[in-house]
């Protein structure tokens, strides 16, 4: 009888140890290659009082962090205005309790404690303008793309002769928050700071969900900030080209379903912008299918001088 009850007991063991490593695997993204991009007028520099020759149009995110730090699932937390990620029980089970995350402590990690990735750049105008994200358009027939984008990784298969998808769905759970802050010649805030949340690949899932489906917050709110602040872009995927080539995918770049401005400029104003990485938990897209992700992300910003004329003027006197 003690015999049986013991056998009973392990395949509870077993039973139970499987169930709590199946739940608590966290899907991670463990390369991401990330591109910012301005159109002429706009330029941009990794510090606010950065020599002229250092203001360019393009800055690669390496540029703004040391490394290519992973992504494990978190989510923003629009009461809070940070992020958060949720606790395991001791039955791997996820719980009701919030777990707050600050940068400091959880962001540009690659031990337990980190969750996502942040870097901060800055921009400039060299005449009044209003700034949103730039539409995605393909290059060359889909073989480059440019604009506004994230997309899986193809990786090359030697065996097969073919390109196999390395973002593994992460792209469509991915989300980059921009954190726009106006700043005055010294580099201290001067005006209101304003968090978007750009959504790529929205209308895309990993499951059988169709179409755009909200993202919760977990204050109980329906999307995870106010829609007035929120990107949405459709889907971007990419294609084998013909004949198939080792170094050629053939892009289709989404359209932005619901765009926003970003912020305006007076010639001679500084923004600092703040750019977040991360993997939303929230999202219907963030399950145990993701595994070491890699992801292609463009970031480009569009200028529109409308009623600008570019001339100051001169005074009579």
């Amino acid at each position: 009888m003690y015999l049986w009850i013991l056998l009973g007991l392990l395949v509870l063991l077993v039973a139970a140890t499987y169930t709590w490593f199946s739940l608590s695997q966290t899907p991670h993204v463990n390369d991401m290659a990330m591109y910012v991009n301005a159109e002429s007028g706009l330029e941009l520099a990794l510090e606010y009082d950065a020599p002229d020759d250092e203001w360019g149009q393009k800055i690669d995110f390496l540029d703004m962090v040391d490394d290519d730090y992973p992504l494990k699932p978190a989510t923003w937390s629009d009461a809070r205005q940070s992020f958060a990620a949720i606790r395991y029980g001791l039955d791997g089970r996820l719980t009701d309790e919030i777990v707050p995350l600050t940068d400091g402590m959880n962001a540009n990690r690659r031990d337990a404690y980190g969750y996502y990735v942040t870097g901060a750049f800055y921009a400039r105008t060299l005449m009044p303008c209003t700034v949103s994200l730039a539409e995605a358009v393909e290059l060359n027939e889909g073989e480059n793309g440019a604009g506004t984008y994230v997309i899986g990784t193809p990786l090359w298969d030697d065996e097969e002769l073919v390109h196999t998808d390395g973002g593994s769905g992460a792209e469509c759970a991915v989300r980059i928050g921009l954190r726009i802050t106006p700043v005055d010649k010294d580099g201290a805030a001067k005006g209101d700071t304003e968090f978007f949340i750009y959504e790529p690949n929205c209308d895309v899932h990993i499951e059988d969900a169709e179409g755009y489906v909200d993202t919760p917050n977990v204050d109980g709110g329906d999307t995870l900030t106010d829609r007035d602040h929120m990107i949405l872009q459709e889907a971007s995927t990419w294609t084998e080209a013909y004949p198939v080539r080792h170094d050629v995918t053939i892009k289709d770049l989404g359209k932005f379903i619901e765009n926003r401005t970003l912020f305006s400029l007076e010639r001679g104003e500084i923004v600092k912008i703040e750019l977040y990485v991360w993997l939303e938990g929230q999202d219907v897209d963030c399950t145990n299918r993701i595994e070491d992700a890699k992801i292609m992300a463009n970031l480009q910003f569009h200028t529109d001088y409308s009623g600008q004329t570019g001339l100051d003027i001169i005074p009579n006197d």
